[in-house]
């Protein structure tokens, strides 16, 4: 929805940036660090992103986990059930990222987490002059555009087979009802951060504009 109107006729993962589209860029990424198998979840528009995939002659290398109904950001995880033996990486389909996979991995079974997130240090900026009461509700003090950090989410998780049990059958659900019945689960949750300029978050207008520019001099890097 954040890519409206384009992503009413074309799903999010064949936006195109510098005419190539967005899940290429992952796809990629993921190849260039020797990742083989690879599972691509798809329900919205299923048929398009199919026939890309034909298209290029991609079809056969990699696996399609189809949705009857949409399942949400994790919920097609339940249809690996079976598949799945050992410790995987999942990633979202609006971000690019340039990380050691392997160092990710290493880092998530050496600390022998359950869950491990990439996250972003972000430094947010409040444009105007924030006001600060008292007890009494009278003005204690002025802070002139205020700046706080935040780590965030970059959509890019390595999970343990045992978490899947977690996510309910044939029900829309997401990441972050995952990772709260994870907490209330006790399942150990850990963090991998990164660099704000290793990632590039492309599911939103702002986003997408700059992601043009930064790709045409980080594509080398990146991949």
């Amino acid at each position: 929805a954040r890519l409206k109107p384009f992503t009413s006729i074309l799903p999010k993962p064949l936006m195109p940036v510098n005419n190539k589209p967005i899940i290429k860029y992952i796809i990629d990424g993921f190849q260039s660090q020797g990742i083989k198998n690879i599972f691509i979840a798809i329900n919205y528009k299923a048929e398009i992103i199919k026939a890309y995939f034909h298209e290029m002659k991609l079809n056969k290398k990699f696996k399609f986990i189809e949705e009857k109904i949409p399942l949400g950001t994790c919920g097609a995880l339940k249809l690996l059930n079976t598949k799945l033996k050992k410790d995987f990486i999942v990633t979202n389909c609006d971000t690019i990222l340039d990380v050691d996979l392997g160092n990710l991995y290493k880092f998530h079974l050496k600390n022998k987490n359950q869950i491990t997130l990439v996250v972003s240090a972000k430094e947010f900026v409040v444009p105007y002059g924030v006001c600060n009461l008292n007890k009494k509700g009278l003005l204690s003090f002025m802070q002139e555009k205020p700046k706080y950090n935040h780590l965030i989410n970059t959509g890019l998780y390595v999970l343990h087979p045992s978490i899947i049990s977690l996510i309910p059958k044939n029900k829309k659900y997401n990441f972050n009802n995952l990772l709260h019945k994870a907490i209330i689960s006790k399942k150990k949750i850990g963090i991998y951060p990164i660099d704000d300029k290793a990632w590039i978050d492309v599911g939103q207008w702002p986003e997408y504009k700059k992601a043009i520019t930064k790709l045409r001099y980080k594509i080398g890097k990146i991949h």
